[in-house]
């Protein structure tokens, strides 16, 4: 409110009587202007804007109750205060004057005490209204501005307001939605059906309190056709006696989030490829099926599909016409599956590489044989045209062989010991002459369940493992402080408490998809040691521990592997993960994102294995690698074989070039070290150096 004193338009004819109104309200504090009729008042208004008009009613060329008639015209004098000074009292009059737009009048003779009064209310209510309709505006200009829609309704729930963003979702503009129930603007339908919600605003109106719209709910646009993903919420408006007056409805537009979200969850659940679920979700629906048999005394199936001949086209077409007929042959399954109605539920996966997963919920052992050997007739009935580059046409036909493992009431066992169950018995139907199917006996597991039972446990329990660590030596002394390099290997304890040796068991942790829980447990159970020895880190120089290929294709791998990493402090260039030559040719693309990735932050990778091509090179050109591991193989050979002499020189002299630093493994002899020094490697390991020792017993 300004602090300048009001404005004051007089406006009368007798210069007797305009003169003493000046006189007395200027006293007052007021600054006045003065008029003589009505049409200077007019044009005076225009001009200054006054903030109260004072006029006689009675003078020539325009009176005060016209002229009062035609300033209330103007836009800007809607809530000018006119005060009619008048010696007419009739009520015909008095009411012509209110009409005309008159806030007030005042009787001749003037009574000064009470027109002062009357003046300074007047102006008194107008600075009230005019900061009310200041607030207002904000208000409206805020609700206007803001990204949520708003809505507000009277206390039967009747529209009374809607800004430009409920305008937008809705599609009704707030004059023409006035009046109208918040149901038949607010149009709620459930995002999945389709069908009409009702927003609880009675239980908001009744019981006073702030209300949640429902989940998975759409607002439905005037036109029918658009709809909009919605979060919403309505509170009650209530007055200063705590009177609930209406509703305030406050919701945004998360149609993009919903989609981002419903996008991330899908991918979370499916494999990128097929489309199918992936393993971690068949997974878990097997879980829930095991844990619900405990309670309802049903019979379901597991089917442990493995195509025939796969790699035959993967390998002569190359690695997209095997992602094509993978797509293709996960049509196919799918279609069939869904042709079939003697389940309940059925859950299609894609477990990794060529193998496939069914759950078939409430199925018989007779009906799931019955879906398999349909599976296997429709796969071999299956044309695959592929056209390469050269535009050389080429048609393949294929089979699958499937494992089958009943579920009953009678069954006893863990999710991953029914999965082993199932690979078991689809190794039986390749055995038995491919593409068919096989119900899982007691001999197919043989020696290989004993093993998947034994890792499981061994996992589980501490000691269960050991870690055990070989020197990597420098081949020729360095200055300075000594440098320590060892490489962590991995023993498993047998029941009778020997240790067996990763040869005896690796090959079946990779057939029954173990290796990335093994190399987790390296990975947690080597840095959790080193963090508890922080002598043995102080002077540690590196640290190396082999990561497969397998844990690599695991896409939880990498996230656990990081939160590995950032719970102990180990500092990123103390590890060198080690990765196979294999693995770096066939998963080429999730090896280079593993070692940008973890490069960047300081840890350091080597290429094990390597040797098996020179054309590998290509690989570690785009591969920031800090050593290569010369193939054990060649080592082995270098002392009397010229041309394994001469291979293990030449990628010694490449890797020099591109700046990487070369370890010859597997070094068994003094004629071994002897050669390695002539071409001057850079590391030495093996157990003519070293032989491997316990780094402790952890878990």
């Amino acid at each position: 409110m300004s602090n300048l004193p009001a404005r004051i338009l007089v406006v009368d004819d007798a210069p007797l009587l305009r003169g003493l109104l000046i006189q007395v309200l200027q006293k007052y504090g007021y600054e006045v202007a003065a008029a003589e009729d009505g049409q200077q008042a007019i044009d005076h208004f225009i001009k200054c804007r006054p903030d109260l008009i004072l006029m006689d009613a009675d003078m020539p060329i325009l009176d005060g109750v016209a002229a009062c008639a035609r300033i209330r015209q103007l836009p800007e004098a809607k809530y000018l205060p006119i005060i009619i000074v008048t010696s007419y009292q009739e009520r015909e009059w008095v009411d012509r004057a209110y009409a005309a737009g008159a806030t007030d009048y005042v009787t001749k003779p003037v009574n000064w005490d009470v027109l002062r009064n009357r003046i300074h209310y007047i102006l008194q209510a107008k600075h009230s209204e005019e900061a009310l309709f200041d607030e207002k505006e904000k208000a409206q200009v805020t609700l206007a501005s803001i990204g949520d829609g708003v809505i507000t309704t009277d206390a039967q729930g009747q529209i009374e307001y809607l800004n430009p963003v409920a305008t937008k979702l809705t599609g009704w503009f707030n004059e023409e939605a006035q009046g109208f129930s918040l149901s038949q603007v607010f149009a709620l339908i459930d995002e999945i059906n389709g069908q009409p919600l009702e927003f609880p605003l009675n239980e908001c109106l009744a019981a006073g309190k702030t209300v949640e719209i429902v989940k998975d709910s759409a607002l439905l646009h005037r036109d029918g056709v658009q709809k909009f993903a919605i979060e919403s919420s309505a509170a009650p408006i209530r007055d200063r006696d705590n009177t609930i007056i209406g509703v305030v409805l406050v919701f945004h537009d998360v149609t993009e989030n919903r989609k981002l979200t419903q996008k991330l969850a899908y991918q979370a659940k499916h494999d990128p490829l097929t489309r199918l679920y992936n393993i971690h979700a068949f997974n878990v629906q097997l879980e829930s099926v095991l844990q619900n048999q405990q309670v309802a005394e049903t019979e379901h199936a597991l089917l442990f599909m493995d195509l025939d001949q796969f790699k035959i086209i993967n390998d002569t077409c190359g690695h997209d016409a095997g992602d094509q007929l993978l797509k293709k042959v996960a049509l196919v399954l799918e279609k069939e599956v869904n042709t079939h109605p003697t389940f309940s539920k059925a859950t299609l996966a894609r477990l990794g590489g060529d193998e496939f997963g069914l759950l078939l919920e409430c199925c018989s052992l007779e009906s799931a044989l019955e879906v398999g050997k349909h599976l296997c007739e429709r796969i071999q009935d299956f044309k695959f045209l592929w056209t390469n580059t050269q535009h050389e046409k080429g048609i393949f036909t294929i089979g699958i062989s499937i494992g089958l493992v009943p579920v009953t009431s009678t069954t006893v066992a863990s999710q991953k010991s029914l999965m082993a169950m199932a690979d078991a018995a689809c190794y039986a139907a390749k055995n038995a002459g491919r593409n068919r199917v096989h119900v899982y006996q007691e001999s197919d597991a043989g020696t290989d369940i004993h093993w998947v039972s034994l890792i499981n446990d061994n996992l589980e329990r501490t000691n269960g493992f050991s870690l055990f660590h070989q020197a990597i030596l420098p081949l020729y002394p360095t200055i300075g402080k000594p440098k320590v390099c060892y490489e962590i290997l991995l023993r498993m304890n047998n029941l009778q408490g020997q240790l067996v040796s990763p040869g005896a068991f690796l090959s079946i942790a990779e057939r029954y998809n173990l290796m990335s829980t093994i190399d987790h447990w390296v990975v947690y159970n080597t840095l959790k040691w080193l963090t508890n020895h922080p002598d043995y880190l102080e002077k540690l120089t590196l640290v190396t521990i082999n990561i497969s290929g397998y844990s690599l294709a695991d896409n939880h791998f990498f996230d656990i592997l990081v939160q590995n990493l950032q719970q102990f402090a180990v500092p990123p260039r103390k590890l060198c993960f080690e990765i196979s030559e294999t693995t770096m040719i066939t998963n080429f693309a999730r090896v280079l994102k593993f070692i940008t990735t973890l490069k960047a932050q300081g840890y350091r990778f080597a290429i094990d294995n390597f040797g098996s091509s020179m054309s590998s090179f290509t690989y570690v050109q785009d591969l920031s690698v800090d050593f290569l591991k010369i193939d054990g193989t060649l080592i082995r050979n270098i002392a009397k074989n010229s041309i394994s002499y001469a291979l293990v020189k030449s990628i010694n002299t490449i890797a020099h070039l591109m700046d990487v630093q070369t370890i010859a493994e597997s070094v068994e002899t003094q004629e071994m070290f002897d050669k390695l020094k002539e071409i001057q490697v850079d590391y030495v390991q093996g157990y003519y150096l070293d032989k491997p020792k316990l780094l402790g017993n952890v878990g």
